[in-house]
């Protein structure tokens, strides 16, 4: 049977650095749009907190206008070893016409979805770190559109991701030093959500990087 998932903007990268590495970022050294792929890496930061807002016009190469991505991210060092966070993002869709079975005109509408995510990250030894992620989900697709009689509503939803960061000690490379990071980090793991009390519900889009 066909997997169905909704909510696919969850995946959608949302930081310009990540996506032009080919949305890697679970293993890259800390930064500011740590919780989106890896929260834990944020008890290895070397700053004290920091805030990040990022704006993606979305198909902007296909001519569409008004389909955009918001997000805005930051966390707070509590001590050397530990950290909170969080973040939001916004995804609006667009001017949305909908229509009945003979084509005629049923309201316009601007379908919108939101996710909000707080984290904790702390360090379990030198080299290694875990995290927990919250994550609230609100996807209001038909703004309350009544079709067949079937009224539909926005889907809700909670999910959690858990991530885990494992940094080397610093050795010599000729003359330079580096470092191996291993990262994981598994993502929207929750209840399914559904956009009508009489449908079936789909899966969240859970993806293991």
């Amino acid at each position: 049977n066909t997997i169905t998932t909704a909510v696919p903007f969850l995946l959608i990268s949302p930081d310009s650095r990540a996506s032009a590495m080919g949305d890697l970022g679970v293993a890259t050294d800390a930064d500011i749009n740590s919780q989106h792929w890896n929260a834990s890496k944020y008890a290895f930061s070397e700053d004290k907190g920091g805030v990040a807002f990022s704006y993606s016009p979305w198909l902007r190469s296909l001519g569409i206008n008004d389909i955009n991505l918001v997000y805005l991210a930051g966390y707070k060092k509590l001590d050397k070893n530990s950290a909170i966070s969080a973040s939001m993002r916004y995804f609006s869709l667009g001017s949305i016409t909908f229509t009945n079975e003979s084509g005629g005109t049923i309201k316009q509408s601007n379908p919108k979805e939101f996710a909000f995510d707080a984290a904790y990250s702390t360090k379990l030894s030198k080299n290694l770190s875990a995290a927990i992620t919250a994550r609230f989900i609100n996807s209001s697709l038909t703004e309350g559109l009544t079709v067949g009689a079937v009224e539909t509503k926005p889907g809700i939803s909670v999910a959690v991701d858990l991530g885990a960061f494992y940094k080397t000690n610093k050795f010599d490379i000729g003359d330079q030093d580096a470092t191996v990071n291993i990262g994981a980090n598994i993502s929207n793991i929750g209840a399914k959500i559904a956009y009508t009390n009489s449908a079936d519900k789909d899966f969240l889009p859970a993806n293991l990087r």
